[in-house]
């Protein structure tokens, strides 16, 4: 069977192969299109930097109380950091990324943990950048429960500066089996930086 059909002002035969072929085609197309286009939920990885554009997350988001106690906490932090963020725009509005780097150590130190931070990126996290990466996670698609309820999949802990200068170790670690969410803080006693620290790494920065 062949079909005669006006394309572009031309009049063209094609056969039903050459049709289905055509289609075919098309449809393929649309279908990568739809998929390149749709939000995909992003995930902190180690060794893989990940984004987070303070200015453009919808703080709309965490406007409504949660009544889950853990999404309550981090709702209450994520707060916080934004009124830090809108104080101190210069230090916190800014586009910067986070990373969790491969373990390839046994123990280090707060402050060995607080150099490595440096030498891979700017600085060790502070809580504020902690809080708006949660943010980033939720604004990105990611589940109130896969940050604040559900096993964290990380392999390791991560060490993050909180807001009295002494550090936190934050979330879970599979390898060390503790089944803690993402958005878990421990308290660290390093009131002297020499505290040695297994299961961890840094929360490395890097502002753009």
């Amino acid at each position: 069977m062949k079909v005669t059909l006006q394309v572009n002002g031309r009049e063209m035969t094609f056969s039903e192969k050459e049709l289905i072929a055509i289609i075919e085609n098309h449809l393929s197309s649309e279908t990568t299109q739809q998929t390149t286009t749709t939000k995909v939920a992003q995930k902190p990885t180690e060794d893989v930097w990940f984004e987070v554009k303070p200015q453009t997350i919808d703080q709309k988001l965490f406007e409504k109380k949660k009544k889950d106690n853990r999404q309550e906490e981090m709702r209450q932090l994520i707060l916080e950091a934004f009124a830090e963020m809108k104080d101190n725009p210069e230090k916190y509005g800014k586009n910067f990324k986070t990373m969790m780097p491969k373990k390839t150590w046994s123990s280090q130190t707060v402050e060995q943990f607080k150099k490595m931070a440096s030498r891979l990126g700017d600085h060790n996290a502070v809580w504020v950048e902690q809080a708006l990466e949660w943010a980033q996670r939720i604004a990105n698609g990611e589940s109130w429960e896969s940050v604040c309820n559900n096993k964290d999949t990380a392999n390791w802990y991560r060490l993050v500066v909180w807001k009295n200068g002494q550090s936190r170790l934050v979330g879970g670690s599979a390898i060390f089996h503790d089944s803690s969410p993402a958005s878990h803080v421990y308290y660290c006693d390093d009131s002297y930086g020499h505290f040695s620290l297994n299961y961890t790494v840094p929360l490395v920065v890097l502002y753009e």
